[in-house]
């Protein structure tokens, strides 16, 4: 396996000759995990409930699938989405996600929506799924342990329907898409449910990026215009690894952009320099960049950790690359540019907490070695990517007259593991429950 590959899981950062979930994931897994592949036929009882589609949404096809009783896409033409560009790398290469897509590079307008094989038959909770960058519904739920080599473990998927919860989940166009958008897929998602359910209130579970779509959603916080507001439509969030007050990984890390721009895999993570010295020559890497428009969501989760955890002195260009400027072998723009460009997200965030009738629990790791990757966050206390301090902060969701306190757990486990070890489902599930 190459390095990048090691690396991109501490990033939480698909490889991209095919997305986990799918055969060929990573090179030494291509004949040990078998294909995920499904026709795009209809699904039972997707026509009829076509006709229940809520306004300014339509179902634009429905597949069948390997884990999911079937996979609908559904188009928000009521929204006003504007194009967001797409790396050709950061293409989608799940087999069974582009057929749903009908696309390897989707629409803005469109997102999946996956039906848990149980969800008709189950009475429990009905429980809402979603992943975080770069990843999408069959990797994160139903194969997670598939970035370790065991494609046959089962997530809180499985873990979930075996308690009787009714579970859905939701996959993004985008990799690294506005956070925005990604909060108004799953408020589509959720009236979508409600009308398939009957039910009048939904569970939320996010992992990494998805636990902030998930707190940004319930927490009203959307621009200004004809996006949807919170609709006061959920019980309980449950967060695993989410950066509630950012991370700045790519900027107190330099050293991993030779590893983004050498690797043919590197356009599907972005780099914190936008020229590089190559063998005597600059080369312009700004398309690949946190700067350009191809990463979004990578803008808005920065935060400036600086301040805590200072740089390694040791790492190439580090005072350039977090402040900007030209530096002996790189030009950054800073972290703090970057940050504009998202407009200031993680700042404004802060802002809006989550309703007080919400039942909250936050789920971090403290485990920063991840399995064969060599370099991971030690500046701090960290689960390898995500500060404990960030993953872990509780303040700015709590809202005036909360009098049911804010859960939260420190778990031994890193970015990648948190979302499938056994002790993490079991509490993930007792809080849902």
């Amino acid at each position: 396996m190459k390095l990048f590959a090691f690396i991109a899981i501490a990033l939480n950062i698909m490889p991209v000759t095919a997305d986990a979930g799918q055969a060929g994931a990573f090179a030494q897994l291509s004949e040990s995990v078998p294909s995920a592949a499904a026709p795009a036929v209809p699904a039972p009882a997707a026509a009829a409930e076509k006709n229940r589609a809520p306004a300014g949404l339509s179902l634009a096809r429905s597949v069948g699938s390997k884990y999911w009783e079937r996979i609908e896409c559904w188009r928000d033409t009521a929204r006003p989405f504007a194009v967001e560009p797409m790396l050709d790398k950061s293409r989608h290469e799940t087999q069974e996600i582009i057929a749903a897509f009908g696309s390897n590079k989707p629409q803005t307008s469109n997102f999946l929506l996956h039906y848990g094989p149980k969800w008709r038959s189950n009475t429990g909770k009905v429980v809402v799924l979603v992943h975080g960058a770069s990843d999408n519904a069959n990797r994160a739920w139903a194969t997670p342990a598939i970035l370790l080599g065991d494609a046959s473990r089962p997530g809180l998927l499985q873990k979930l329907e075996a308690a009787g919860d009714r579970v859905f989940a939701v996959t993004f166009p985008h990799k690294h898409g506005n956070l925005f958008y990604e909060a108004q897929y799953l408020a589509d998602a959720i009236e979508i449910i409600k009308g398939a359910t009957g039910a009048g209130k939904v569970t939320l579970v996010g992992h990494s990026a998805g636990g902030l779509v998930a707190r940004i959603y319930v927490s009203d916080f959307h621009p200004a215009g004809g996006w949807t507001g919170y609709r006061g439509d959920v019980e309980n969030l449950v967060t695993l690894a989410a950066p509630h007050r950012g991370l700045d990984f790519a900027f107190r890390h330099p050293e991993f952009n030779y590893y983004f721009m050498k690797d043919e895999l590197a356009a599907n993570a972005p780099m914190s320099w936008d020229k590089i010295l190559v063998y005597g020559q600059w080369k312009d890497t700004f398309e690949f960049s946190i700067y350009s428009g191809n990463f979004p969501m990578q803008q808005q989760v920065l935060a400036d950790w600086s301040g805590r955890y200072p740089v390694s002195l040791t790492s190439p260009d580090y005072y350039t690359t977090m402040h900007g400027g030209q530096g002996y072998v790189s030009h950054s723009q800073g972290i703090d540019s970057a940050i504009l460009r998202g407009g200031n997200f993680m700042n404004a965030l802060k802002g809006f907490p989550v309703p007080a009738d919400i039942k909250v629990s936050v789920i971090a790791g403290n485990e920063n070695k991840i399995q064969n990757v060599p370099q991971t966050e030690t500046d701090g206390p960290s689960d390898g990517l995500v500060f404990l301090e960030s993953a872990s902060n509780t303040s700015d969701m709590t809202a005036a007259g909360r009098t049911d306190p804010i859960r939260q757990y420190i778990v031994r486990e890193n970015h990648v593991t948190i979302t499938f070890s056994p002790s993490v489902m079991d509490l993930v599930s007792g809080l849902v429950n």
